[in-house]
């Protein structure tokens, strides 16, 4: 049996200029960098290798499970705000009896690679830019995005089975972009609203206390282009709980 999934994201912030120490990097240059890397594409196939982890309150692991799927990467519509991928694995009669939770977490990863792109794409006035924080690497700056605007309270009822939030973008968020050529290293993000009354597989009732997610990016080059695009490398989201921690990692490989 064979799933697929096609997502749309649309996500938004705003930049806030500030006093900034030299060399200064506007939002106008994000926004050109974002252009450059975050770009329509045809598609672009790659293999999603996900490991889903279940640990106890004491940190010992209680489960683990791995889900190979293809993943079709179609890159972003600035134009429209939006981003798209398809995800696609093959779930044996048993799993699929089982509600094909594997396939079903692993679009998590597929999801949350959609928004660094769009949240660049999409300023308006709910997230507070605060760029040219020097890293501890020389080689990077970071930028950070804080939300400013009320959420609403944090649900997660929807996409239960995917680990997605209801209101994606209740979030505080950071970039970490190379200086060299400001494309983009790592994307990470920590929801914000927590603690919150959750049902998740497979700790069941409990009390989510952190959700924290990273994006990590590496560059290819497609026939005809000058320019490198950006495509996820790994991507690892961490749910922890009152009952214990779930963490769903996807390494991408071309």
């Amino acid at each position: 049996m064979w799933l697929s999934c096609i997502l749309f994201v649309s996500v938004s912030l705003a930049a806030q200029s500030g006093e900034q120490s030299a060399p200064a990097l506007t939002y106008e240059q994000l926004v050109k960098a974002a252009k450059v890397y975050f770009r329509d594409t045809a598609e672009f196939p790659m293999m999603q290798d996900m490991t889903f982890t279940v640990l106890d309150r004491s940190g010992r692991v209680r489960q683990t499970r791995k889900q190979l799927v293809e993943y079709l990467f179609n890159g972003y519509n600035s134009g429209k705000q939006t981003a798209s991928g398809h995800v696609s694995g093959e779930v044996g009669f048993w799993a699929a009896l089982r509600g094909a939770k594997m396939v079903k977490a692993s679009l998590n990863s597929a999801f949350w690679i959609m928004a660094p792109g769009l949240e660049v794409y999409s300023p308006t006035d709910m997230y507070d830019l605060e760029m040219n924080e020097h890293h501890e690497d020389k080689e990077l700056i970071t930028g950070k995005l804080n939300r400013v605007k009320a959420c609403p309270p944090f649900t997660m009822k929807e996409n239960t089975e995917m680990y997605v939030p209801d209101h994606p973008g209740c979030n505080n968020s950071e970039f970490q972009l190379h200086t060299e050529d400001l494309s983009f290293q790592r994307f990470s993000f920590d929801v914000i609203g927590l603690p919150a009354s959750v049902r998740l597989h497979p700790l069941g009732d409990c009390t989510l206390q952190r959700y924290h997610a990273e994006v990590e990016f590496q560059k290819i080059i497609l026939p005809g282009d000058k320019d490198p695009l950006l495509v996820p490398k790994q991507v690892t989201a961490i749910l922890e709980t009152d009952k214990g921690k779930i963490v769903i990692s996807s390494v991408y490989e071309r």
